[in-house]
């Protein structure tokens, strides 16, 4: 990783040393408060309830899929969300098994559900149920079926949506929402766009008729992202008791460094680390040497492969450093949700950031470094809360990068992600 010019890094630990005395003073004597409190400061939880178990050729899942203890996640580990300071998780739940099973293995699902939910709300934990559909199982990969309200699968789902709902109310506390559908695969062109409005209110419609007072969160489409809930009409949901949703990532060279992806300009985040924030903090000599040297110990290239990977590398590392992206970027995103929310007489705390994270380095991950990565971190939080925005980070645990956990599979919480949210780094 690049060294940083020793001038700023001494500022730096001002500026760290400082934020982590506010930390004390603001969040030391915090606690999160008795579940169905707010929805404010959430983590999402995606190894409980995804990625379920299939056959060899990945064609259909077991009749068990979320048994193992890969899908277990230890008690400390949620003692210490919930001490920590966090009010709620944001669950994530693999619709794909729920589609497929039929019979005594479908009735085991929804018992699995609940029981997950009753964990979390016995630790003084709100629960905001996502149904997070993924390609393992190409029948149930999204972009199959979310082509036409008239699709088979499509029409099971939104039946699946009305009997969450119903298993969710069944538990019978304020402290439970349901969240129908995660980031919509489209809606980037106008006959999409109209195409979800419709599909998310039938969805909507499906899940208040089974739940008539549990609090429901909604979507824009492309991907869930900001552009998506500004191309969202609020107006049907006007008289129910909904929260509206944007998932955060800006930009993406800097919060996805490392991450393999195998096209496009993502191509060139595998060979990304040390990338600075604010862009321009850190000279683009430095940063341009580092990726130079993870491109040329990357196992696999061939020597043309290799020119090829630098070159790009090279260039789109140089694009994001030449935008010197910083904090007025997150807020001009940010007031843009903001101003959809008062255009359409929505309350500010009827929004919800129900993603925002980054890589970090740890384990065996290369990313970014600790103070660029606390410092996106904690301006992509204030941003959202200054604008009365409750929030919820990605992700609790598993492999990617972006894990809350200090290691893959520990139970203790990262210190420098937990001061960066303003959250207590010890445990009470």
């Amino acid at each position: 990783m690049p060294r940083r010019p020793a001038g700023r890094f001494a500022s730096c630990l001002r500026v760290a040393g400082l934020a982590a005395l506010l930390v004390l003073v603001l969040a030391g004597p915090a606690a999160a408060g008795p579940p169905g409190t707010g929805f404010r400061r959430g983590v999402g939880v995606h190894t409980m309830l995804n990625w379920a178990r299939t056959n060899p050729e990945r064609t259909a899942y077991l009749p068990a899929p979320f048994d193992g203890p890969s899908y277990d996640l230890p008690e400390a580990t949620i003692r210490n969300v919930a001490a920590a300071g966090f009010d709620f998780v944001r669950l994530t739940v693999d619709p794909g098994p729920f589609l497929q099973l039929d019979g005594a293995a479908r009735d085991a699902l929804d018992r699995h559900l609940a029981a997950t939910v009753r964990r979390f709300l016995a630790a003084g934990l709100a629960v905001l149920v996502n149904l997070h559909p993924n390609s393992q199982v190409a029948a149930y990969n999204p972009v199959r079926w979310l082509v036409s309200t008239e699709d088979p699968t499509y029409r099971a789902f939104l039946a699946l949506v009305g009997r969450t709902a119903r298993v969710l109310a069944a538990i019978g506390s304020p402290a439970v929402a349901f969240e129908p559908l995660n980031e919509p695969p489209y809606g980037y062109d106008p006959a999409s766009v109209r195409r979800w409005q419709a599909m998310c209110e039938a969805m909507h419609a499906e899940a208040r008729a089974a739940a008539p007072d549990m609090l429901l969160v909604l979507t824009g489409a492309r991907g869930g992202s900001r552009q998506g809930l500004l191309a969202l009409d609020p107006a049907p949901f006007r008289a129910s008791r909904v929260r509206f949703s944007f998932h955060y990532y800006e930009p993406y060279a800097f919060t996805h460094q490392g991450v393999p992806a195998s096209e496009g300009d993502a191509a060139s985040w595998r060979y990304f680390s040390g990338m600075p924030y604010p862009a321009g903090s850190v000279p683009a000599a430095l940063v341009l040497d580092g990726v130079s040297a993870t491109v040329a110990a990357a196992p696999g290239l061939d020597p043309l492969a290799r020119r090829r990977a630098l070159a790009q590398a090279r260039e789109r590392a140089s694009a994001y450093l030449a935008t010197r992206f910083g904090p007025s970027d997150i807020a001009v995103a940010f007031d843009e949700v903001r101003d959809w929310a008062v255009r359409n007489g929505i309350e500010p705390d009827r929004i919800l950031l129900g993603e925002f994270g980054a890589t970090r380095t740890y384990g065996r991950y290369r990313a970014s470094d600790p103070v660029s990565y606390e410092a996106w971190l904690s301006d992509t939080r204030e941003a959202a809360e200054r604008r009365g925005f409750a929030w919820a980070l990605w992700v609790l645990g598993g492999t990617g990068g972006m894990a809350l956990v200090s290691e893959d599979g520990a139970t203790s919480l990262d210190r420098g992600t937990l001061r960066a949210l303003g959250l207590r780094t010890e445990a009470p």
